[in-house]
């Protein structure tokens, strides 16, 4: 029994431009018909023929008494060969989305993400949009790039901006904010001028977003040789109005995560000494890039941007 061997295709040397010229082909068996569909010289549509011929090594189109008619392997490609083109088209085609049936898990991350999304009201959306989502928010400090690039989280808020995987990382801004100084109305700065010698001495805490310090304000005054006495590091900024009003802590903050928490609060705000006085901090929502395109995420970023808190 002769036995024969399939012959190995290299698909990356193969024209599937010519398969919608060969379904074509196939129907009308007749070159000058197919060319009218096609939109196509008849030479063109000719040419392409005799390169498929080539590729199937069959003469798929077999003159006759009629015209044309199909070989034996144009008869089989026929029934397959729709099928086929089809499932290409599926597979290119950008897939459906439906908030309604879509399951997944999306994670939110920054300990800024409640300043600047209200997210109760968002996931009140997805509640009634997209029920069979699960919604991941986490507020603790941690190296927030890191996670999104190893895929830990999908959404983080931050006014600190990427170190690293910066062609990876997309981000849209949310609003901006001044730095402001934070203390408790019985602090004996509260009614005084606030200059760099009386904000050097004092006594300082900040607010940690990667669980790591010194703060860029350290960072700074390193540089011109000042220093200034950090006694506490904490990963809250609710808790800085309980830490001012019991003590004589100072904070940096900027002033739009703050005013929202400090009505009714026994505080006092200054602006930092003018020696000092560090630029306005944009806040961004970042994402990575395996989601950019995402038909869900498309749809995710859509409701978070409804649902944005305005700085003041």
């Amino acid at each position: 029994m002769m036995i024969i061997a399939m012959r190995e295709v290299n698909l990356r040397s193969v024209d599937l431009n010519l398969l919608t010229v060969l379904q074509v082909l196939l129907e009308e068996r007749h070159v000058t018909r197919a060319a009218e569909r096609l939109h196509m010289s008849q030479s063109a549509v000719s040419r392409a023929l005799q390169r498929l011929r080539v590729l199937f090594h069959d003469p798929l189109l077999v003159k006759s008494a009629q015209g044309y008619s199909l070989s034996s392997r144009a008869d089989k490609l026929a029934a397959e060969l729709d099928m086929a083109l089809k499932s290409v088209t599926r597979l290119i085609q950008e897939p459906e989305f439906d908030p309604l049936s879509v399951e997944a898990t999306i994670r939110f991350s920054g300990i800024d993400l409640d300043s600047w999304i209200d997210m109760p009201a968002l996931m009140a959306q997805f509640l009634s949009q997209a029920p069979k989502l699960n919604i991941d928010v986490s507020s603790m400090p941690a190296d927030y790039f890191e996670m999104l690039a190893k895929g830990d989280v999908d959404y983080v808020v931050t006014g600190i901006g990427p170190s690293k995987h910066l062609g990876d990382i997309h981000r849209i801004q949310l609003g901006e904010s001044d730095l402001i100084v934070l203390m408790g109305e019985n602090n004996p700065l509260a009614s005084q001028s606030l200059d760099l010698e009386k904000y050097l001495a004092a006594v300082h805490g900040f607010v940690t977003i990667t669980g790591k310090g010194p703060t860029y304000l350290d960072n700074y005054l390193s540089s011109i040789g000042m220093k200034r006495n950090v006694a506490l590091k904490i990963s809250d900024f609710r808790s800085v109005i309980d830490y001012v009003e019991k003590s004589d802590i100072l904070f940096m903050l900027p002033r739009a995560l703050i005013l929202p928490l400090i009505k009714g609060r026994k505080v006092v705000l200054k602006p930092l000494p003018e020696e000092i006085k560090m630029p306005k901090v944009n806040f961004y929502l970042y994402w990575h890039s395996r989601f950019h395109q995402d038909p869900l995420h498309l749809w995710i970023k859509q409701k978070l941007l409804s649902t944005r808190r305005l700085s003041d």
